[in-house]
C-alpha cells in the first residue's frame, strides 16, 4: 500500500533508516499526486547531496520511516508475482478438467501466462545477479572492516590512542559490521527464496481435480449409467 502524505509530512526533518537500523540521511522532501499518494522522497545524505528515493520502497515502522534496499525491493515484488503466478497456473490446470469450458480458452489462457512467467524469470536472472553484487560488496566492506579493527587495536595496544578513542571507534565498527552481516544474511535468504519460487513457478504442475468438479463428473456418470433390465421367464 502507498503511503500518504499525510502520514509523512511530521516525519520532515527526522532521520530515514533502511532495513537493518542503518540511518541514511534526514527527510528534507516529499512528493505526491493529487490523490496524496507519496511518489518520491528526498533524503538528504550527509552533507554530500540529496537522494530521491521511490515511494514504494517506503514504509512506517514503530514510528520511523524505513527504506527498503533496492536489491530486496525488486526482490520481493517479483517472488509475490512468481508466486501468484504458480497459484494461477495451478487454478487454469484444474479448470481445463472441466469440459464444459472450450479448449481454445482454456489454451490461450495458457499461453498468456506462459508468456508472464517467461518474462518474470528473465527479470528475476537480473535481480538474482544483483542480490550476488551486493553480496560480494558486503563481503568485501567485511574485509576492509577487519582491516579497520585491527589497525585500529594496534594503535591501541600500542598506547598511541585513547581509551575513550578507541572505546568509540571500536563500537562504531563492529555495529557496522553486525549490521552488514545481518544484510548479507537476509540476502542470502532472499535469494534462496527467489530460486525457490522461479523453480516452483516454471516446474510441471501435478494437478489434481478440483473436488467440486470431481463430484459432479460422478453425478453425470451416476445419471447415464444405463441400469440392467431383468426379465423374469415363467416356466411352461
Amino acid at each position: 500500500m502507498s503511503l500518504r502524505i499525510d502520514s509523512l509530512t511530521r516525519m520532515v526533518g527526522q532521520n530515514v533508516e533502511d532495513s537493518y537500523g542503518r540511518v541514511l540521511g534526514v527527510l528534507v522532501s516529499l512528493n505526491s499526486d493529487v490523490e496524496g499518494n507519496i511518489k518520491y522522497i528526498e533524503v538528504k545524505v550527509e552533507d554530500r547531496g540529496l537522494e530521491v528515493i521511490p515511494g514504494d520502497r517506503a514504509s512506517l515502522k514503530d514510528g520511523k520511516l524505513i527504506v527498503t534496499p533496492t536489491w530486496k525491493h525488486e526482490a520481493l515484488k517479483l517472488i509475490e508475482a512468481l508466486d501468484r503466478a504458480y497459484r494461477w497456473r495451478k487454478a487454469v490446470e484444474s479448470i481445463s478438467t472441466n469440459t464444459d469450458i472450450q479448449a481454445e480458452i482454456i489454451e490461450d489462457l495458457k499461453r498468456n501466462l506462459s508468456e508472464e512467467i517467461k518474462n518474470l524469470k528473465i527479470k528475476a536472472e537480473e535481480v538474482k545477479r544483483i542480490i550476488k553484487d551486493r553480496i560480494t560488496a558486503i563481503e568485501d566492506e567485511g574485509l576492509q572492516i577487519s582491516r579497520s579493527i585491527v589497525n585500529i587495536q594496534t594503535l591501541y595496544f600500542s598506547g598511541e590512542l585513547s581509551e575513550k578513542n578507541y572505546t568509540q571507534s571500536i563500537n562504531h565498527l563492529r555495529k557496522l559490521r553486525e549490521k552488514l552481516l545481518e544484510e548479507k544474511n537476509d540476502a542470502k535468504r532472499t535469494l534462496d527464496k527467489l530460486e525457490k519460487t522461479i523453480e516452483a513457478a516454471t516446474s510441471p504442475l501435478e494437478v489434481k481435480k478440483p473436488e467440486k468438479i470431481e463430484q459432479q463428473q460422478k453425478q453425470d456418470q451416476q445419471q447415464v449409467t444405463v441400469q440392467p433390465v431383468v426379465v423374469k421367464v415363467e416356466g411352461a
